[in-house]
């Protein structure tokens, strides 16, 4: 009777914890459950996947198995790890789904390649989720993302069929993303009105859903030109909404910020793209925000402060691409502000680690073009010539065009032709001004042959480039400087009547009158300057063409010193600032002097240097205001004139040759000699030289004349020196 109470009490046992053990088990594999769907609602989108790894492996026959690879699924969508969801729901081995959960399946792998761009395949998986779900709401989704899915495929009629499924939806989010993809197609047919009626019909539909936000960023994007007081309402409505897609929100700050640029509330700007900044996650996006906003700052003067704050966000540690694009873009910035020397530094030690910036030889060209700028032509070729080696077409297409550059202004026109060439080749952005500056380098060899040829060439391929008239220019200076000018003055004349030329007709003219004023065909000349005048009388060239007119018409004997004095003042009184204002101002002078108005001509002379102190007059108005101070017996003044001649100008010697014969007509002659003596240092030859020579033997003479101690061997050595041969 024992034996058996004992047997059965084993039995109650054994029965009691193999039913306690599963209950156990099964509030274990309940309560992992429950936690990847509380991870999944707090949006712990990692602890999600964590968790999932977890109870796919420990319960393999588990019912909520085929709900835990969808989570899992889910939560890699979210987290852009789209390769890692398709590697997931595409191995072997997964549990049997339902036909529903097989059709989620699909969708969730149409998901990651729509994500991936990978078109057909998300179009492929979307039409097996259509077959299998039966969810309403999930399957206006399918439709939706599949008609995106074929629009960018190319299929457009066939992704307005199959998004037109949902335009009646009761569900009204659905409804509003698949209008918004309406608006986008328009939109990129080119249909801003129907684009814009689609978009406000998104916001009527849904105005606070994520298709709401999104419409409301591209009705902001189509205002942001034309009305962008208008635009920035809604850019700021996107940026507001921060709790949905972090994209288009970062889009908005970007946008919001380019937007106050253009209404030139620069603050505002600044403060738009440093928040957008924080937010952004992508890569390129964060460089275009970092550019803005160092422009931003630089408008301010405050960009000490915007680089520290960047250098806070992004530091420069070791694989910092972003770090490494902050001192690039900086060091840009320096360079455009004439910083050089710091613009160097920076570059210099983003030397080692240029290949953060994701594109080689970036450093090396930038630095070339910093020595450019600087015209430290030397080491601009070194880092230009290390700059053809990258495998970016752009940064070697550049490369080659600035040596090109480079050898065209060392006069090497040979090789810059053939770098032009090469530039050419590239077929990249600068592939038209490339081949004009070919055709340019073959001018300057004065190689007709070659220019005429490269010139039909270039014609044929860009008939109606911005060149045109340029090369037009060029060939009648090629004739000109060949001596040529009936050839000169024929290209001018057909460039004037040629149709596709809209622009840019006075320097025409006023070449043309040029050529004739070189040919002596006075009435020729005066008559294409008067009809630049008059045809374009608001045009730059107008002022100098006046001027050109006025000493055309004298030399030909038209009109006298007197008129062209007068008229050359009235010039002057119209065009003060203009740059022949100087010239004007001169020749009025010399008009005067000419006319033996000495007082007159000594005033305009000083008024030069003293209304126009950069001119290149400003030195000979001097020494002519000297010799009217002569004329008119104020020698001191004229000598204080002569003083106010710096040093290194080209006509300090004919400078000192005056003051000279001053001092010796106030027989001053030790002094004469000394100023004598400084031409003869700076002139070793020539005909200013044999004049200082001479100069000097008459003080020497009139010294003698007068009694005065010469040393001795000064007048043997005076003339020793006169027996050297005169250049």
């Amino acid at each position: 009777m024992i034996k058996r109470l004992l047997f059965f009490f084993f039995l109650f046992l054994i029965t009691y914890c193999a039913n306690s053990w599963n209950s156990f088990a099964l509030s274990l594999e309940k309560h992992l459950y429950d936690k990847i769907n509380e991870s999944m609602d707090d949006s712990l989108l990692s602890r999600v996947v964590e968790l999932s790894k977890e109870f796919e492996k420990s319960y393999p026959q588990s019912s909520d198995l085929s709900t835990v690879y969808l989570k899992h699924a889910e939560a890699l969508y979210f987290l852009a790890k789209y390769e890692d969801l398709i590697t997931l729901l595409s191995q072997k081995g997964l549990p049997p789904f339902s036909v529903e959960d097989s059709g989620k399946i699909a969708f969730w792998k149409a998901e990651a390649f729509r994500a991936m761009e990978k078109w057909t395949d998300a179009i492929r998986e979307y039409e097996m989720a259509e077959k299998y779900l039966l969810d309403t709401a999930l399957l206006e989704k399918v439709w939706i993302r599949k008609g995106f899915s074929l629009w960018q495929d190319g299929r457009t009629k066939e992704a307005q069929e199959t998004i037109s499924k949902v335009l009646h939806s009761k569900n009204a989010a659905s409804c509003a993303e698949a209008l918004l993809i309406f608006g986008k197609i328009a939109l990129s047919n080119g249909n801003q009105n129907e684009a814009k009626e689609y978009f406000h019909s998104v916001i009527a539909k849904s105005p606070n859903s994520e298709s709401g936000i999104e419409a409301k960023y591209w009705i902001g994007k189509l205002l942001e030109q034309n009305h962008p007081q208008e635009a920035v309402s809604y850019f700021q409505s996107v940026v507001d909404q921060a709790g949905f897609s972090r994209d288009i929100n970062v889009l908005g700050f970007l946008e919001l910020g380019k937007t106050y640029l253009a209404l030139e509330e620069t603050g505002k700007a600044m403060q738009a793209f440093e928040k957008g900044l924080s937010l952004c996650r992508k890569e390129d996006l964060q460089l275009l925000f970092v550019k803005y906003y160092l422009d931003a700052a630089i408008a301010l003067s405050r960009l000490n402060e915007a680089r520290q704050k960047l250098f806070s966000m992004f530091p420069l540690e070791k694989d910092s691409r972003i770090g490494a694009w902050v001192r690039f873009i900086e060091a840009e910035e320096e360079a455009k502000n004439d910083q050089y020397d710091f613009a160097l530094l920076l570059l210099e030690k983003l030397l080692d680690n240029q290949s953060l910036l994701g594109t080689d030889k970036q450093v090396e060209y930038t630095l070339a073009r910093i020595y450019y700028e600087m015209g430290s032509k030397e080491p601009a070729t070194k880092y230009f010539f290390k700059a053809l080696a990258s495998t970016d077409a752009h940064v070697s297409e550049h490369a080659l065009f600035y040596l090109g550059l480079i050898d065209y202004d060392k006069s090497k026109f040979e090789d810059s032709a053939d770098k032009f060439a090469q530039a050419f080749q590239k077929q990249g952005e600068l592939e038209e001004e490339a081949l004009y500056n070919v055709l340019l380098s073959r001018a300057r060899m004065h190689n007709v042959d070659d220019f005429l040829k490269a010139k039909e060439a270039f014609l044929l391929k860009y008939p109606t480039s911005n060149f045109r008239l340029e090369i037009y220019l060029t060939e009648a200076n090629l004739w000109e400087e060949l001596n040529q000018f009936d050839n000169a003055i024929g290209i001018l004349e057909k460039a004037l009547s040629d149709p596709l030329i809209k622009k840019g007709k006075a320097i025409l003219l006023l070449n043309l009158g040029k050529l004739f004023l070189k040919q002596t065909k006075y009435a020729e000349a005066t008559e294409e300057f008067m009809r630049l005048c008059n045809d374009y009388p608001t045009d730059k060239f107008v002022p100098e063409a006046l001027y050109l007119a006025v000493f055309s018409d004298y030399l030909a004997g038209h009109i006298g010193v007197h008129a062209a004095r007068e008229r050359m003042v009235e010039i002057l009184r119209k065009y003060p600032s203009d740059p022949i204002a100087p010239k004007a101002l001169f020749s009025a002078a010399e008009y005067a002097y000419d006319e033996a108005d000495f007082y007159g001509a000594r005033w305009l002379f000083e008024e030069v240097p003293k209304d126009y102190p950069n001119s290149e007059l400003g030195d000979q108005a001097y020494y002519w205001a000297s010799k009217a101070a002569i004329e008119c017996k104020d020698l001191s003044g004229a000598v204080l004139l002569l003083e106010k001649i710096p040093e290194n100008s080209p006509i300090k010697s004919e400078a000192r040759l005056l003051q000279g014969k001053i001092y010796f007509d106030q027989s001053q002659y030790p002094a004469a000699v000394s100023l004598f003596d400084g031409v003869l240092d700076k002139e070793p030859t020539g005909k200013l030289h044999v004049i200082a020579l001479l100069r000097k033997a008459d003080c020497f003479f009139a010294m003698a004349a007068k009694g005065k101690k010469i040393l001795p061997g000064s007048l043997f050595s005076l003339f020793q020196c006169h027996k050297r041969p005169i250049s």
